[in-house]
């Protein structure tokens, strides 16, 4: 299914999601269409909320305070299902965008796609796949922040750090070596995946229709972005023709009339 041009409603849980990924979240949301509710819930009388004092006025983003009168217990949760209704009923917008890590809000999901309407999840690896799964799309926004910043280091020049400043500043993280298995075992499923549906649905000269291609690709894998492969551009079909591995190029695109279509390269 093709998402584009619709009119978003981002509900954020302060309580799961912190400021560092909204920037990136918002990003991925323009290719879908225009965000115009930005909500944030939480408590913010704690010092974890204050987080994300510096984007409410960058961002235009409507605060909801809620406390918690139950220790333990996340208030967010109940508030934010609460506005999702309201703003469903008001008719106003075709798609949601729930940024949280809490299964808590698989049922809503559910209920949106129900009721035809795109549901967008967005949050970080701990993410359960139910809720994952309930979504049209979800924005794995820790893993795109941490391609990222692979790429950023890749073109900035390698300037060596103090050994006095190592002490005090350096963090626990994946080496190249890890960083590239990683990217390697992520093509690998991509492939894998894109092999079976062209296998299923191509025509006997073995070209499928790229929209097609693309719609079953997001049904196997909803949190699919180029970007998670270290490509820039949001434009898939550009990231599908020059999808290499080793060196090796595995798929063929061509344009016939007004449509991609889209082949194994044998």
């Amino acid at each position: 299914m093709e998402i584009k041009d619709k009119t978003i409603a981002l509900l954020i849980d302060s309580d799961n999601i912190s400021r560092e990924y909204f920037s990136i979240l918002l990003d991925e949301l323009s290719q879908y269409g225009r965000v115009t509710y930005r909500r944030l819930y939480g408590d913010f009388s704690k010092p974890k909320g204050n987080g994300w004092k510096d984007a409410l006025l960058e961002y235009s983003i409507e605060q909801v305070q809620q406390i918690a009168y139950t220790k333990g217990k996340n208030a967010s949760d109940s508030s934010m299902i609460i506005d999702a209704m309201d703003i469903l009923y008001k008719g106003k917008v075709d798609c949601f965008c729930l940024a949280t890590s809490d299964s808590d809000f698989t049922g809503l999901a559910m209920r949106f796609r129900n009721d035809n309407l795109v549901c967008i999840g967005a949050g970080e690896k701990k993410t359960p796949e139910a809720f994952r799964k309930a979504c049209d799309r979800f924005i794995p926004i820790d893993e795109l922040l941490e391609a990222k910043e692979i790429a950023e280091k890749v073109v900035k020049t390698n300037v060596p750090v103090p050994k006095a400043e190592v002490k005090q500043t350096q963090k626990p993280k994946t080496t190249k070596k890890q960083n590239q298995s990683i990217a390697e075992t992520r093509s690998l499923k991509l492939v894998e995946i894109a092999k079976e549906i062209i296998d299923d649905n191509a025509k006997s000269d073995g070209w499928m229709h790229f929209s097609l291609f693309m719609s079953e690709i997001y049904r196997k894998e909803n949190e699919f972005s180029p970007k998670l492969y270290g490509h820039s551009s949001k434009s898939v079909s550009t990231f599908f023709r020059n999808f290499t591995i080793k060196g090796k190029t595995i798929f063929i695109l061509k344009r016939t009339n007004t449509y991609d279509q889209i082949k194994l390269n044998q």
